[in-house]
């Protein structure tokens, strides 16, 4: 998906409407629908893309994936409407006693979410949590500099699956002009 169609004058994340012909409001209904099929999972199609957000949505929801235990979560990155570049998420867990006092905190970053849900009714304004990747292979074959910060930090390893950090920040959908889904999965805990 394009962030912009020719050369544009980038100012604030509202300034844009309707991008590259695709609306403004894509990523957050698409982070809508992530949420509902989360939710519906919770409760109780093929595509030519091996991997998309539609796609994702519907192995969560498939009949199927009942048997072979259902996964739990559609982790997604977002592209940042300004830059045009994958957004990293930062946030502070804390580690040992009264953090005030006698604890540290350790800085985690990642570019992977999962939607706890909307604030306070708004469709703008989300809550999500930071997952990293864990379980870590290098992959031999794809070493060199991919040109994206994500490739080059993440996509030179393999990993088995993602770890909840409990981290939550909350974001504006509307500042935020891609979005593309990871094949759904169940994290690992925060402590796993």
């Amino acid at each position: 998906m394009s962030c912009y169609r020719g050369r544009r004058n980038r100012g604030s994340c509202g300034d844009f409407g309707d991008v590259g012909g695709v609306s403004k409001d894509c990523v957050k209904d698409t982070v809508r629908r992530i949420l509902d099929a989360q939710k519906e999972v919770a409760e109780e199609g093929l595509h030519d893309c091996r991997t998309s957000c539609d796609r994702s949505i519907e192995d969560l929801l498939s009949p199927g994936m009942e048997e072979r235990g259902r996964h739990t979560t559609i982790p997604f990155m977002l592209t940042c409407r300004q830059t045009c570049k994958i957004w990293v998420g930062t946030g502070f867990c804390g580690h040992g006693g009264d953090m005030g006092n006698h604890g540290h905190f350790e800085c985690i970053e990642s570019p992977i979410f999962k939607v706890q849900g909307f604030v306070g009714g708004s469709d703008n304004c989300v809550r999500l949590e930071l997952l990293l990747p864990v379980d870590q292979k290098p992959n031999e074959s794809m070493q060199e500099n991919h040109g994206s910060d994500v490739c080059s930090d993440i996509g030179h390893c393999y990993f088995k699956n993602l770890r909840r950090t409990g981290i939550c920040i909350t974001v504006d959908l509307d500042c935020f002009c891609g979005i593309s889904c990871l094949p759904a999965t169940t994290p690992y805990e925060y402590n796993s």
